[in-house]
């Protein structure tokens, strides 16, 4: 079949958990089917990025976004967004040259499927024609944001937040409803996806991991009480996640384990937040790197201290291919097929995850036993060439008659 996939951003480069899903799911298509390609641009590297797409897309194309006038542009779509059906979110891409550059794509190449990568191009469904429509989610948006409302601690900015997120729930499910098909990343998120929507056919597709490219690294020479967190700070969460982490966990692990020490990985880092962290002498703010998994093989466990979240998260995957021990709140490993006690130890309290990591760093062997069973259990369910078998059988032209 062939298909014509549309992004919110260059899925190259692969410098956060949405790129790399959305990669490597369309490499996984084009393994059956014709693939092609238009996406928002948002910067240089970007542009830069998106010719990589083009060893296994026929027909690769970009559509500028925010380049230039930003304030400007963000400015317009606040004002304007009150008077459209669509939430805050979404309107930034809903733009007259994207719908020019669709349809032109739709007119010229006949496809048979139009797939919108992220519920934020929502706006492009009508666009399909006769072509069948599907709709991938990263998340359950609405309940993402409706979780960071519950964290907002400002009353006008909870207040804001609260009306986008009724607002993005009833637009989420009303996309949903329209689209032939919708693709959930894991089966918390199908259900709720049906909940909202009434339909049983939500299809589940999990993120996964290149389980050659994040070998086991167990062998490695591991820093005795030493802690990592990979997250960009353009997302709120994982943000939200290590002030909560340094704020109130860590302070309790260094009463038992006082040598304890953290390195914190992400792009963006350089805001007041991340740099009150960064003052911390137990903290290391390394910010972006090139390969995490020098920093990852290293560390002696890897913590994901989320309380905000939706989908299921891609660092973790590749801390499990990696053999290493990981310490999680429930959000945090949510939607993943992992076992407390097995393959990850868990803590939603801010003293039951100090207790955890604790746990680890005083036991060797556990923390190499859980590692064991994360990489297997990797292997098995979450390898990208074992999902794109998963993905072949949506794609299968019967499937979209069932």
């Amino acid at each position: 079949m062939k298909i014509l996939a549309v992004t919110t951003k260059s899925p190259y480069p692969l410098n956060e958990g949405r790129a790399l899903r959305t990669y490597n799911l369309l490499k996984q298509l084009a393994r059956l089917h014709e693939v092609h390609l238009v996406s928002f641009v948002q910067s240089r590297e970007e542009i830069d990025g998106l010719k990589v797409m083009n060893e296994f897309c026929g027909l690769v194309e970009a559509e500028p976004l925010y380049l230039n006038f930003l304030p400007l542009r963000i400015a317009l779509d606040v004002l304007r967004e009150p008077f459209s059906e669509a939430p805050l979110a979404v309107t930034k891409y809903a733009t007259s040259g994207m719908r020019r550059r669709i349809k032109r794509l739709m007119d010229e190449h006949h496809y048979d499927i139009l797939h919108l990568d992220m519920l934020h191009l929502g706006e492009y469904l009508p666009m399909g024609g006769r072509a069948i429509t599907v709709m991938g989610q990263h998340n359950v948006e609405s309940i993402l944001l409706e979780r960071r409302a519950e964290r907002e601690t400002r009353h006008l900015q909870g207040l804001y937040l609260r009306y986008q997120a009724r607002k993005l729930a009833r637009y989420e499910a009303e996309v949903c409803r329209l689209a032939d098909r919708v693709i959930a990343v894991s089966e918390i998120d199908a259900d709720e996806l049906a909940r909202m929507t009434d339909r049983q056919d939500i299809a589940t597709i999990p993120n996964g991991v290149d389980t050659s490219f994040f070998e086991d690294y167990s062998g490695a020479t591991v820093k005795p009480a030493s802690l990592i967190f990979v997250g960009g700070f353009t997302w709120f969460p994982n943000l939200d996640g290590i002030e909560f982490f340094c704020d109130e966990i860590l302070p309790r692990i260094a009463e038992k384990i006082p040598e304890v020490s953290l390195t914190v990985i992400g792009q963006n880092p350089d805001n007041a937040k991340t740099r009150a962290i960064a003052a911390n002498p137990r903290v290391k703010v390394a910010g972006r790197v090139e390969d995490i998994r020098p920093f990852v093989a290293e560390a002696a466990v890897f913590i994901v201290p989320l309380r905000i979240g939706g989908g299921t998260r891609l660092k973790i995957l590749d801390a499990l291919s990696m053999g290493k021990a990981i310490v999680s709140t429930s959000i945090g490993c949510e939607g993943l097929a992992v076992e407390d006690g097995k393959s990850i130890l868990t803590g939603d309290s801010a003293e039951a995850f100090a207790n955890s990591v604790v746990k680890v760093l005083r036991d060797p062997e556990l923390g190499r036993h859980l590692g064991e069973e994360g990489r297997q259990l990797v292997k098995s369910v979450y390898d990208w060439e074992v999902i794109g078998e998963k993905l072949g059988n949506i794609y299968k032209p019967h499937s979209f008659n069932s």
